[in-house]
């Protein structure tokens, strides 16, 4: 396989990416691109149908593959159901003759493609929303409770002295002189403010097409994430560093959006722990052995925890009768093959399976939890006895020390 393939490829199934999308979305996409727009699309008319465009597409120019793999890849991110939620509140709130439309589209996929297509300005902030979504669930999220302070404004003075604020606060790292802040209001009366630093070295480096290092400014790739709400005065902030960083950047936003200066309150800590899963010789035991039969883990998002990388997270996925050991070795080897080891992560959510006992003559329930640092989907679960047992579960792990 050629650079240019590898490029395009990378990260994903290319064609069975294609085959989710409906044949007449795909051409419309895809005609953007001349040489592709030129391609004989009567050859293309089912789904399974992709051979000749993914023949095509490895003949684009470099610029081109990377604009492609780029937008592929976040179709298959805004597929996902926190995507979705996101698209579907934009849409009622930008556009909402296109709602009847979307609601009557099937495929996950095609209603991503459908809105890049329709409703662009759309997409665009669904992309951001959703990655924002993502990560309030992870460790670099921070809570702080309401506090008394003057009215929120999103006038342009108050956001010009936050971008100095900002600017000001990463003096000293290298880190440039400028700042745009982009402030969106969501439906839920959360006031959403995304920081860009553009010198910030931490974005992708690509090389041009004169051979050169340049940087790729992403729409996902915001340094800083303030929300926001007025109703009750409480903050979230997205961001990476310790406390002083944290308390530094949160007096910044007060000053400048409330002009309220107020006192350093820790933020409320993270409800559960689950980086102590990765450790050596930790297994899924010392609970009610008497309820729980076997437990394996299906889903396991780890992000990395230091800086200078151009990946995100990994987020391996596992049949259920994969044992932990075996969990722990494939993870291994997906983290030398991007020079990391366990010890450089952390885990940002977990999906469990639990098989309870049975009564001699039917199996036990069967359920599975969803964890991240921020909390658990068991509330949602419509059976006591089944939260009890997981709650406990939770506990003989340690990633609940309460």
């Amino acid at each position: 396989m050629d650079d240019d393939k590898e490029v395009l490829v990378a990260g994903f199934d290319l064609k069975t990416t294609l085959k989710r999308i409906d044949p007449e979305l795909r051409r419309e996409f895809f005609s953007a691109w001349p040489p592709l727009a030129e391609l004989d699309w009567s050859q293309l008319g089912k789904k399974r149908q992709v051979d000749h465009l993914f023949d095509a597409l490895q003949k684009l120019t470099s610029d081109e593959k990377r604009e492609v793999n780029l937008l592929l890849r976040t179709f298959e991110r805004l597929k996902e159901t926190c995507g979705l939620r996101v698209l579907l509140e934009e849409l009622q709130q930008q556009a909402p003759e296109h709602v009847a439309t979307w609601g009557e589209i099937k495929s996950r996929m095609d209603k991503v493609v459908w809105t890049y297509l329709n409703a662009k300005s759309v997409f665009e902030e669904a992309v951001i929303f959703a990655r924002a979504d993502r990560l309030s669930n992870t460790r670099w999220a921070h809570r702080w409770p309401g506090v008394q302070c003057g009215e929120f404004s999103a006038a342009s003075d108050r956001i010009e002295d936050l971008k100095h604020s900002l600017v000001e606060h990463h003096n000293g790292e290298l880190r440039g002189d400028r700042c745009e802040i982009h402030h969106y209001a969501r439906q839920n009366g959360a006031e959403y403010l995304f920081a860009y630093l553009p010198d910030w070295p931490e974005d992708f480096l690509v090389f041009n097409r004169d051979g050169h290092l340049e940087t790729l400014d992403l729409p996902t790739a915001f340094n800083i994430l303030f929300v926001f709400s007025p109703t009750n005065g409480v903050l979230e902030m997205i961001a990476s560093g310790g406390l002083n960083t944290l308390h530094s950047l949160r007096k910044r936003f007060y000053g400048a959006m409330t002009r309220t200066e107020v006192e350093d309150i820790p933020p409320d800590r993270p409800a559960f722990e689950l980086d102590h899963l990765l450790a050596d010789g930790f297994t899924f035991s010392g609970h009610d052995i008497a309820r729980v039969e076997r437990v394996s883990v299906t889903r396991l998002l780890v992000c990395p925890r230091v800086e200078g990388l151009d990946i995100e997270g990994l987020q391996p996925r596992f049949r259920a009768e994969t044992s932990w050991p075996r969990v722990v070795e494939t993870l291994d080897r997906m983290l030398a093959g991007v020079s990391l080891d366990r010890s450089q992560v952390g885990v940002e959510e977990i999906w469990i399976r639990v098989q309870c006992v049975g009564d001699g003559q039917r199996s036990g329930r069967r359920f599975t939890m969803r964890v991240t640092p921020r909390g658990s989907d068991l509330k949602s679960l419509d059976d006591d006895n089944i939260r009890v047992v997981g709650e406990g579960c939770l506990r003989a792990w340690g990633i609940d020390r309460d």
